[in-house]
């Protein structure tokens, strides 16, 4: 898919993956701003995650490459802060960064307000904004299906992990006949929205949701899946054997 278009950017440590509603509480002036826009112009914004490995620019964490297009819903005040829940769709690719209009300012415990800070930069950026926009290129759908084998495979080694973690770091024994249960009855059968919402819960690195959000195929996401639970299984069996070294 060619279609691009400028949206609203909303940088945060970790990203999101279509399917997913997520509530979120905003306090900056910036992110009000942005908010007034969306629901001014009935428009949705793109939640994406930071780049770790950018310099920020003018004080403001850079985005990375892949985020998600989402709507608001749910919008209330809450004292001085606006709770909403943000609803993932589509995804996109960054292809150009606008900046905010102002640097990033130490504001202490009180916040300006967003009139106050417009009017700093109004006279000579007046298309600016508070908030990073950016030139984006929206992504198709995952092209293909995983097999129901393979993945109900990945469900009963998500859910043999989980027990082990519970009983080395909680010590609690958790059935895994149990969890495995709880694992099928949320993720089976198998569709997109499954796939998305099981790597929003097992990729934990911003370099893995980046990847998985980047993805061509399901295939794809699948396989950063495996590997990302490969990589906490071999964590876990390091931290076993240094636990039994010392006993």
């Amino acid at each position: 898919m060619s279609d691009s278009e400028t949206i609203p950017l909303f940088v945060l440590p970790s990203g999101i993956f279509p399917s997913i509603n997520e509530p979120l509480r905003v306090f900056e002036p910036r992110y009000k701003q942005m908010l007034d826009d969306c629901t001014l112009n009935e428009g949705p914004f793109g939640y994406i995650a930071h780049d770790p490995d950018s310099e920020s620019i003018d004080g403001w964490s850079q985005p990375g490459t892949f985020g998600v297009m989402c709507s608001l819903s749910d919008m209330r005040e809450q004292g001085t802060n606006l709770m909403f829940t943000a609803n993932a769709e589509q995804r996109f690719e960054v292809l150009d960064v606008v900046q905010a209009a102002l640097p990033s300012m130490p504001f202490g415990d009180i916040y300006p307000t967003v009139d106050d800070l417009v009017e700093q930069y109004i006279e000579d950026q007046p298309e600016g904004k508070l908030y990073l926009r950016a030139t984006v290129r929206f992504l198709d759908d995952l092209e293909g299906e995983l097999s129901a084998e393979d993945w109900s495979d990945f469900l009963h080694d998500w859910a043999q992990h989980i027990v082990d973690v519970n009983a080395m770091f909680r010590n609690e024994d958790v059935d895994l006949e149990q969890m495995l249960l709880i694992l099928e009855e949320e993720f089976l059968p198998y569709d997109s929205t499954s796939l998305w919402q099981v790597a929003n819960a097992v990729l934990d690195k911003v370099e893995d949701r980046q990847s998985a959000l980047g993805s061509s195929t399901s295939s794809e996401v699948f396989s950063i899946l495996q590997r990302a639970l490969r990589e906490k299984n071999a964590q876990l069996n390091f931290i076993r054997a240094l636990n039994d070294a010392e006993d």
